[in-house]
């Protein structure tokens, strides 16, 4: 494939041959006119591909570093051992948690999605229901 400095080139020797220059002198001002924008623009797609070629280089070390940083941090990331996932039993969604609140007794584990119980230890009271809000509702109406 020939690049675009290389076409305008075989342009600009077809306009000197005088294969494309016309009986007016003024056409040949023109085809200049054109050959050199096209020049131009040759000169800038070859920086701009040059930089962008540089850019991707870039990028990628900030990936690697960037990647050794959050297993320096977050530790190996295929170390699974520690999370648990289940399937939510309203929802189906795939819920996550630490393996440690299945051997707490005092925890309940609830879907991020729809709230639905996911796990509940033996021990857990759900606070909410120890007291009963409705009959202090009930009691003010009377």
């Amino acid at each position: 494939m020939k690049t675009a400095k290389e076409k305008i080139a075989y342009l600009r020797g077809l306009l000197e041959g005088g294969n494309l220059s016309g009986k007016d002198s003024g056409d040949r001002v023109l085809w200049d006119h054109l050959l050199d924008i096209l020049d131009d623009l040759a000169v800038a797609i070859n920086a701009l591909s040059a930089n962008q070629d540089e850019l991707g280089e870039y990028v990628e070390a900030i990936d690697s570093d960037l990647m050794e940083l959050e297993e320096e941090v977050y530790g190996d990331a295929d170390d699974d051992e520690d999370w648990v996932e289940v399937e939510c039993p309203e929802c189906g969604e795939p819920v996550t948690f630490e393996e440690g609140f299945l051997y707490d007794d005092d925890v309940q584990v609830t879907c991020p999605e729809c709230g639905g119980v996911v796990h509940q230890g033996e021990n857990f009271q759900d606070y909410d229901e120890l007291f009963d809000y409705e009959d202090e509702d009930d009691e003010d109406e009377e």
